[in-house]
């Protein structure tokens, strides 16, 4: 009796060791858990097979619940309609998601297992800490960009869960821009990156690029970079202190560049009379001594990516009236016709004189035309050949005046003038009658001839 006494004791304490061990929960959990703001949060959590668990947060009196699955309506505001639980439970998963964490949830929690069995377990003292962090994106370019040559630009951005990646969006040169996404892990974060590519243009100079990185909840923005573009000069404009510009006078010309980085050398180009001069000098203004009329300018700007050219610049060069010498007069019997041209700058007004008298008579007209910077004036009527005529030609600088010498053409001389093409016309209509008859008369002589040995 007593051997078999003290095998039911053993068997009892036996099996009371063995619902002990089975309530006793063994939980793989970390200490620590780092999400990222707007993200979700994995805590990895690995037991044995159970029917279900609830999530608790840490505290000292309350036991505010995270998760629970089959009472949601117990869960905490805080976390209400944020959490679940992947994996099985049969599988001995408990894993604990929580979407579009915030920073109130940098808090502690720890997982209770089959809540509805009695266990003598503390699953407090196994907690799990959710350090909560705000990660804005980072952006970066390579440090050379010139002009026509690959630009690439990289935006970052860490999260901590990888089921919500954020979305990530550039603020420009985005148009003929290929765009590529990679996402990988680090550290026990997932990183996403994103790469634009596009050839880099003149026009992105100075101008401001940043990404954002948008989660569910809300967005976060990168620095701001502000491109530096590496190109040669694309527009050069020529320039001149004071004009117009006194015949004689200097002039000092100015070379303005829009390139990066500013140009190191300038080439000036001067032309008169169809002939151009170079001086090369690292300054952007020059000074030029001694302008004269027909005065052109230009400039070419050089840095480290190239040259480029400016436009030509005319000078404004002004100048008192010249009479030209082709101004003169022609007396045909009675009818005078006088012609006086004059180069200015100011154009030039004519004003004429008849034997000391500026007022024209009636029986005479006048017209004038303007060509560039020469006027030529035409006047005609009734004179003789002992008429004194004079051009005057003067514009705001001063003036100029010619005596005109007038050449006498008699009517016969006149209509001798007509005549001659007159004759040259006839002669020449006549010598092609002639041709015409004589290759009329060749063409019957060869249809008259007829060989011997054909008749």
């Amino acid at each position: 009796m007593g051997t078999a006494h003290l095998l039911k004791l053993l068997s009892l304490f036996t099996g009371i060791s063995v619902l002990q061990q089975v309530r006793s929960w063994s939980i793989t959990l970390p200490k620590t858990v780092t999400a990222v703001e707007g993200s979700c949060v994995v805590v990895p959590c690995q037991t044995q097979p159970h029917s279900r668990v609830i999530w608790y947060q840490y505290h000292d009196i309350n036991y505010p619940v995270v998760f629970d699955g089959l009472h949601p309506h117990a869960t905490v505001q805080q976390f209400k309609g944020r959490t679940s639980v992947l994996g099985k439970a049969a599988e001995g998963n408990c894993t604990l998601r929580i979407n579009d964490v915030t920073r109130a949830d940098n808090v502690q929690i720890y997982v209770w297992i089959n809540p509805d069995s009695k266990t003598t377990q503390k699953f407090h003292y196994q907690t799990v800490t959710i350090l909560v962090e705000k990660k804005a994106p980072t952006i970066s370019i390579q440090k050379q960009i010139v002009d026509g040559e690959l630009f690439q630009a990289i935006c970052s951005v860490y999260f901590s869960c990888p089921f919500s990646p954020p979305s990530i969006e550039w603020s420009q040169f985005l148009e003929n821009s290929n765009v590529t996404a990679k996402m990988e892990k680090v550290q026990g974060q997932w990183l996403y990156t994103v790469t634009l590519q596009r050839l880099a243009t003149y026009t992105m100079h100075d101008r401001k690029i940043h990404c954002c990185a948008k989660f569910r909840t809300f967005s976060t923005e990168s620095q701001q970079i502000i491109l530096s573009i590496l190109y040669k000069p694309v527009t050069v404009t020529l320039m001149t202190e004071k004009e117009p510009v006194m015949e004689g006078d200097n002039v000092i010309m100015e070379c303005a560049a829009n390139c990066n980085p500013p140009p190191h050398k300038y080439s000036w180009l001067k032309r008169q009379m169809g002939q151009i001069t170079n001086v090369t000098s690292p300054q952007s203004k020059m000074f030029f001594s001694n302008i004269t009329r027909d005065t052109s300018f230009s400039c070419i700007a050089h840095n480290d990516i190239g040259a480029g050219q400016s436009d030509w610049l005319d000078l404004d060069v002004q100048y008192i009236p010249v009479i030209l010498p082709e101004s003169s007069c022609n007396l045909t019997g009675e009818v005078l016709k006088c012609v006086c041209q004059a180069e200015a700058s100011p154009n030039a007004s004519l004003y004429w004189t008849i034997d000391g008298n500026d007022t024209l008579p009636s029986s005479f007209s006048f017209f004038s035309t303007n060509k560039k910077n020469v006027v030529s004036g035409v006047l005609s009527g009734s004179a003789t050949s002992q008429s004194n005529i004079s051009c005057t030609a003067t514009n705001s600088l001063g003036s100029s005046t010619k005596q005109l010498s007038i050449e006498s053409l008699s009517k016969t001389s006149s209509l001798f003038m007509w005549l001659i093409p007159l004759i040259l016309l006839g002669i020449a209509l006549l010598f092609g009658c002639a041709m015409l008859i004589y290759r009329k008369y060749y063409r019957n002589r060869l249809v008259d001839f007829t060989p011997c040995n054909q008749q």
